[in-house]
């Protein structure tokens, strides 16, 4: 039995499939020696960690592009792709939509978060300081 084969059939299935993998891996499973079967848990396991990392980085490349299409409206984001990357609109766009670049999805790097956010904390104390020196 190529249990790596159907637990990735199982992930990548409906629901209705999925019992049907269920039941195929259940019947399947009974029939292992105990020594295959501790294999075939251990696997298992891991397939699932697997998915509950991709789970965890879905949500926190969602959480990303919801915080920056937030501060979008509020801050030219050709600006910062131009002065802090020094790349284009559609580069900075493509990354907080995760747009397919090259057949995959495009993200930012861990360095180039770290850029953003340095790039937002000084336009933001610019804002502040034109702020207090508008109003005395």
């Amino acid at each position: 039995m190529d249990i790596k084969k159907i637990i990735s059939d199982y992930h990548g299935s409906s629901d209705s499939q999925k019992a049907e993998i269920r039941e195929k891996l259940k019947n399947e499973f009974s029939l292992l020696p105990e020594n295959e079967k501790e294999e075939v848990q251990r696997i298992f396991l891991e397939s699932q960690n697997e998915v509950i990392e991709e789970g965890k980085e879905a949500l926190q490349e969602l959480k990303l592009k919801i915080e920056l299409e937030r501060v979008s409206k509020y801050v030219s984001m050709s600006y910062i792709a131009k002065r802090y990357f020094g790349k284009s609109r559609q580069w900075m766009n493509n990354r907080i939509k995760g747009n397919l670049v090259n057949g995959k999805p495009a993200t930012f790097t861990k360095a180039e978060l770290n850029q953003f956010s340095t790039a937002l904390d000084q336009l933001s104390n610019e804002i502040k300081n034109t702020a207090l020196r508008i109003s005395h």
